[in-house]
């Protein structure tokens, strides 16, 4: 079996040796580049990389790497493409052949998110398509681009033990191109809910409040919209566009959409306490701490299982004149938060504690 490791770059010197380095079990690491101005085809080339110099005009990610994937020999047979700014665990060749076999067309890996390289800690970890075969396979789509198939019947495997590392390059400008290149891409197929959850949120961090609320409501509208942690995220997006009832409406939406979600129950109680809402601030935080299990997808959201939750339910119990359970609840918070709040909440502590005293209320 031989296996091709493939990417596009762009000024990716910072990366490109622990790229190359984590996929040096391949058959072949093949790289487009795209006009780099600092030492990526240098730095590639003599860790034994193949790089070929490519233009795209218009620029588009989907037709980038389509025009890279057509430079992998013939004679592969699984392909992998991966970011520059990833890096792959080791073993992962062993893991592949443990699991690919001549009628399969995909794998799916692990993608996990982390802050720094050096890190122990995932911020954030779910499975993504990134192996495939060499043939019936292209991108779609100018940015957010995806492989689609267009064999007769695609076989995909899960393989967790593969585990592709994702650190953000946080100091590249390409971010500047996504919203012209999802306005085209929403543009080239209106029908594309995914796209069109992203333009929304895209428009939402560009702070066009309007455009970002209907295509928001677009979305949700639309016969393709049918995941429900996504559509779930596009009302908590419209909770935040709004104030008042129609806030409250995108939040009570969102959680009848997808009522596993700690995230949703977090935004809800955050809301409740603004409210001053006590009695349903503590049936919300309670409801959120129950959901113990993440959904394993890139809507997790690392702080939604932080602190917070156990302060918020803390307060609404010490409210409640309930100072035992703000006790309990507030120790937990105290064991959870960054050091920024842990001032605050010995703060709160002492409080419940004062509360108790005087109630004469003990376990």
């Amino acid at each position: 079996m031989k296996v091709a490791v493939y990417s596009i770059a762009l000024n990716e010197g910072a990366h490109a040796e622990r790229w190359a380095n984590s996929a040096v079990d391949a058959d072949y690491r093949i790289v487009g580049d795209t006009g780099s101005a600092d030492d990526t085809v240098e730095r590639l080339t003599r860790a034994g990389v193949t790089v070929h110099s490519i233009a795209i005009r218009p620029w588009r990610f989907d037709d980038a790497r389509n025009a890279v994937m057509a430079l992998i020999p013939s004679d592969v047979d699984v392909c992998l493409t991966m970011d520059m700014d990833e890096y792959l665990s080791p073993g992962w060749r062993g893991y592949l052949e443990s699991v690919w076999t001549p009628e399969i067309s995909a794998v799916w890996c692990q993608k996990a998110s982390k802050a720094r390289v050096e890190d122990s800690d995932i911020l954030s970890s779910f499975s993504v398509k990134n192996f495939h075969s060499r043939w019936n396979y292209r991108f779609k789509r100018p940015v957010h681009e995806a492989l689609a198939f267009s064999g007769e019947r695609e076989i995909a495997r899960d393989c967790p033990d593969i585990v592709l590392y994702h650190v953000q390059d946080h100091g590249k400008s390409t971010r500047k191109q996504y919203l012209p290149l999802m306005e085209l891409a929403h543009k080239d197929d209106p029908q594309d809910a995914q796209i069109c959850f992203w333009l929304g949120r895209e428009y939402a961090w560009a702070g066009s409040t309007e455009q970002a609320a209907r295509m928001f409501e677009t979305y949700l509208a639309l016969p393709s919209s049918t995941w429900p942690d996504e559509r779930s995220e596009a009302m908590r997006y419209l909770a935040r566009l709004h104030e008042g009832e129609r806030r409250m409406h995108w939040l009570e939406r969102a959680r009848l959409e997808a009522p596993h979600r700690r995230e949703i129950w977090l935004d809800l109680a955050e809301e409740l306490h603004n409210q001053g809402d006590w009695t349903n601030l503590f049936w919300a935080c309670a409801s959120g701490i129950e959901k113990t299990r993440r959904t394993g997808t890139y809507l997790d959201e690392e702080h939604s299982w932080g602190f917070r939750l156990y302060d918020l339910a803390a307060m609404a119990a010490w409210r409640l004149n309930v100072p035992e359970r703000a006790l309990d609840l507030g120790r937990k918070a105290l064991e959870l938060a960054p050091p920024d709040q842990r001032a605050r909440l010995l703060a709160n502590l002492d409080t419940f504690e004062a509360q108790r005293a005087i109630t004469g209320v003990h376990a």
